[in-house]
């Protein structure tokens, strides 16, 4: 192995053990923690979900601002995926908002695990080489196991920790053993590693009566994984001053954060929480764009490739 991929290697194990950590100590403090519905600070005890929200939540929609500048050249020559499903979306999206707020939410949760799980699979396939013939069986099985987690939060509405434990490590016996089928050999430890970290983000959902809580504490793997790869095709891909984008992330944040937990109105069902929410959801839309190598274009395929 030369020096460049062995320190590419470590930073990658690095950033792993990082996630991990975070969200460890996350479902840690989240047994120790009352949490109010009104998103407030309750004496010493901070709410876990505003934090979450404000700190890496709210960033990763808003990094889809700067990587869609990049791209930016894309408006003019793909009209009809970058701007006219987009308006299409938004005018769709803010007639369900008011008039069918329901389906709106389903709508919305649905492209939310979908974009999650399928932001799994690709950062497997970029840090844990997963096999190709792997890659269908492995999304199946993440969104699989994230219908099992909704049904138990929803359904059900029953939370334990031996409940998920036994999904856990059912889903996880099931594709470790497709694994062996499939290629010959089970699986490294660090592709075992990344493997779990995929179903470990929809986990909460299991244990944790608040579903709120619940994908603050395990979608932080999911918001870490965004930034940090958006951050390196903005500084490395596109040449962008990280200055300005910091800013920008830091300035989207304060605004989206404070409408979404009440600051400017109380009303669930208000203007202030439209803009950040189709912001998000925009944000699952232009994700499937702006990361395909071979539907992207040059200009993409480039520009991942100097950043990765």
């Amino acid at each position: 192995m030369s020096i460049r991929g062995f320190f590419h290697e470590y930073r990658s194990i690095s950033f792993i053990a990082f996630c991990l950590i975070l969200y460890s100590a996350l479902f840690s403090l989240s047994f120790g923690f009352h949490l109010n519905m009104d998103y407030i600070f309750n004496g010493n005890q901070i709410d876990i979900r505003l934090v979450v929200m404000f700190l890496l939540a709210e960033p990763h929609f808003a990094m889809t601002i700067p990587l869609l500048f990049g791209y930016k050249d894309n408006f003019t020559k793909r009209p009809l995926s970058f701007t006219l499903v987009p308006l299409l979306i938004i005018l769709i999206g803010t007639f369900l908002f008011f008039q069918i707020n329901g389906l709106f939410i389903l709508l919305f949760l649905v492209a939310n695990v979908y974009h999650v799980n399928r932001q799994s699979v690709g950062f497997f396939m970029l840090q844990g080489r997963l096999p190709i013939g792997m890659k269908f069986l492995y999304e199946v099985s993440l969104h699989t196991f994230t219908l099992v987690c909704l049904y138990f939060a929803m359904v059900l509405q029953y939370n334990s920790v031996i409940a998920g434990l036994i999904i856990l490590v059912t889903t996880s016996t099931v594709i470790l053993t497709l694994f062996k089928i499939k290629t010959g050999t089970f699986p490294t430890l660090k592709q075992t590693v990344i493997i779990l970290q995929g179903y470990l983000i929809f986990l909460p959902l299991v244990i944790f009566s608040d579903v709120l809580l619940a994908i603050a504490v395990g979608v932080s793997i999911h918001y870490l994984q965004y930034l940090s790869i958006s951050w390196r095709v903005c500084k490395l891909g596109f040449m962008f001053s990280m200055k300005v984008v910091l800013l920008f992330l830091v300035f989207y944040s304060i605004l989206s954060t404070a409408a979404l937990s009440g600051v400017f109105t109380l009303e669930r069902i208000s203007i202030f929480v439209l803009i950040p929410t189709m912001m998000q959801l925009l944000h699952f839309y232009y994700d499937s764009l702006i990361w395909r190598r071979k539907d992207g274009g040059e200009l993409i395929s480039n520009t991942l490739t100097k950043a990765l």
